[in-house]
This record gives C-alpha cells, structure tokens and sequence, in this order.
C-alpha cells in the first residue's frame, strides 16, 4: 500500500467517523466537490488535509469509532 493509499484510506474512515461527506468536508474547510475528488482519488490529498483527517480520527470518541465500523462493514458488502 503506498502513500497515496494510506492517505485515501484515512478519509474514508474520516468520512464514517463525521457521519457523511458534507460534514468531513465542513470539518476539514474544502468543499464537498474537493473531497469527492480526493476520494475517487482524481486528484492528490495534500499533506495538510491528510493531517487535519488524522485529528478527526484521533479525536473521535469511542462511540463515533462504533458507528464508523459498522458504517464501513455496510459499504464493503
């Protein structure tokens, strides 16, 4: 898995900790369009988006970190 992957990777799970794209995106200061584009992997994640989805992640309560889970088991069926 390269780095390119990694920071992907780390949005996804950013998305399912916020709850949707519209609120990571509101979390994160781009717009909806932006993320959309990171996540298709259209365009690189700069540094500084990668680090801000790292604090929402490592900030996220135990409660969010449940729910993401089963967010994501819903979408890799």
């Amino acid at each position: 898995m390269g780095e390119r992957d990694t920071y992907r990777d780390t949005l996804f799970y950013a998305v399912a900790i916020a709850g949707s794209e519209r609120e990571l995106a509101r979390q994160l200061g781009v717009t909806r369009t932006q993320l959309e584009n990171w996540l298709c992997g259209g365009e690189e994640i700069p540094e500084r988006i990668f680090q801000r989805a790292l604090d929402v992640v490592i900030d996220s309560s135990p409660q969010a970190i449940g729910r993401s889970r089963e967010r994501l088991q819903r979408i890799a069926r």
